[in-house]
């Protein structure tokens, strides 16, 4: 799911504006939630509602860096640079806390090779391996991407926690409840960044005006909070939430294989190791 929505966003040469609209419309479809919830909304502690507003600044870097990854190259290599590194990221600042000790050696290992992976992935040729291989605008947005990435993902596995001591709702409850929230706070911020940006504003009046670019924003902004919904209920399994950023993702490999087939973007030789090295460490990370 996460590599098919990020796939047809691609397509569209994304903005900013059509990230927010997707946001309105996923804000919009799970709003009954909240709703239902009203109650419980009133015992929501202090504390989750910055963090609630956190993420929503978190998501707003991801998807102005995933908008501009995508309009300036290929989605082979724009996705899986801004999936993997988070893993890396949030693997480090995990173990600064003092939350590692639970990730075992072949998690480690994993980790490891993933990063691997992504230093070989911008690389077209062998002796192109240098600093100036990574000044490539694709490169520096996705890794914008991929720090929003890092961000609410340890701020939403915080948040759960909070919430999860705090209200007396099961845990397919509580997930619901925080996806309301959490995409009604992305919508916000996206929004903000829209109004504040000329560029951004006309683009929005030109999505108003396109009902198949409409359309497209409805299915992904759906497809993209059902996906995240799954994420965010994974979380209440593990001992550590660098696994669920770890085996989240599998979906590298799906999506630089539909940018490979699909959109017949170059094989460099780099890039396919670099993707293969990938996708191996997911498998030590989901085994390990």
């Amino acid at each position: 799911m996460h590599a098919g929505w990020n796939f047809i966003s691609q397509r569209r040469s994304p903005s900013l504006a059509f990230f927010f609209v997707t946001a309105v419309f996923a804000a919009l479809t799970i709003s009954p939630i909240l709703l239902i919830h009203r109650e419980v909304l009133t015992r929501v502690p202090t504390a989750v509602w910055w963090l609630v507003l956190a993420t929503g600044m978190a998501q707003m870097v991801y998807f102005f860096g995933l908008a501009g990854a995508y309009r300036r190259g290929d989605i082979s290599l724009a996705y899986p640079l801004a999936r993997a590194l988070p893993v890396l990221l949030v693997a480090v600042i995990s173990l600064r806390w003092g939350n590692g000790g639970q990730i075992g050696p072949l998690g480690l290992l994993g980790m490891a090779l993933i990063t691997i992976g992504c230093i070989i992935l911008p690389l077209r040729h062998w002796q192109q391996f240098s600093l100036h291989a990574y000044r490539d605008a694709v490169v520096l947005m996705a890794v914008v991407a991929a720090i929003g990435t890092t961000g609410y993902t340890l701020i939403d596995d915080e948040a759960l926690r909070q919430l999860r001591a705090a209200l007396p709702l099961p845990n397919s409850q509580i997930t619901l409840l925080f996806i309301a929230l959490q995409t009604s706070s992305t919508a916000v911020m996206l929004g903000l960044a829209t109004l504040l940006s000329p560029t951004e504003r006309g683009q929005l009046r030109q999505m108003w005006h396109n009902r198949t670019l409409l359309r497209t924003s409805l299915v992904t902004g759906v497809v993209i909070m059902a996906t995240y919904g799954l994420v965010l209920a994974a979380m209440a399994y593990v001992s550590n939430v660098s696994y669920v950023a770890a085996f989240r993702q599998l979906s590298i490999p799906i999506g630089a294989l539909l940018g490979l087939t699909l959109q017949q973007e170059p094989r460099y030789r780099p890039k396919l190791l670099g993707i293969g090295i990938v996708s191996i460490g997911l498998v030590l990370v989901g085994i390990g």
